[in-house]
């Protein structure tokens, strides 16, 4: 092992024994070479594979930048789609829907999926325990909020509450 390490020590104290201006200019190339990739690497707004079917990326991008995605219902060259395109029950299946607001995703929550599932509200309290609360329940909360502020006339209102269930239906009821 010491035989070794002696060998190694030589070459090395060969290679420095050489050394001179021009080694340290390709040294210090080569150094940047590799580093310059390392440092100057800039990662994709949003990962490929996350939106293999979601959009397109567009064929034309500016110098530095990522792609302008876009979803696969409108191409390029067409405009975007504005609101959320809400279909009420009784309207025909090729009415383009409309806009809808903040009411509207709270129906479409509480009246749950065509197949008949609906999602859950919890409240997680650390390690300790976790409230399931009942839609139905936070669906009157929603309507007393939003009716006792409509008839007083309000338009704004300004909530400031922890991320909690009672925050929902009191932004749920403006």
């Amino acid at each position: 092992m010491a035989n070794v390490l002696e060998q190694i020590d030589a070459q090395v104290a060969e290679i420095l024994a050489g050394w001179n201006l021009y080694t340290t200019v390709i040294v210090l190339v080569l150094a940047a070479f590799v580093a310059y990739p390392l440092i100057s690497f800039a990662e994709p707004d949003t990962h490929p594979l996350l939106l293999a079917r979601q959009a397109r990326p567009a064929p034309v991008r500016n110098q530095g930048e990522s792609a302008v995605y876009r979803s696969l219902e409108t191409p390029h060259g067409y405009p975007l789609r504005a609101g959320l395109s809400v279909k009420d029950d009784d309207a025909p299946r090729w009415s383009a829907g409309r806009d809808g607001d903040l009411r509207d995703v709270w129906r479409a929550f509480a009246k749950g999926s065509p197949e008949g599932a609906r999602g859950k509200i919890m409240t997680v309290f650390g390690k300790d325990s976790v409230d399931e609360h009942e839609i139905t329940q936070i669906n009157k909360e929603i309507n007393i909020i939003g009716g006792t502020l409509s008839s007083a006339g309000r338009k704004r209102v300004a909530i400031y509450m922890p991320n909690c269930v009672e925050y929902l239906s009191a932004l749920f009821g403006e």
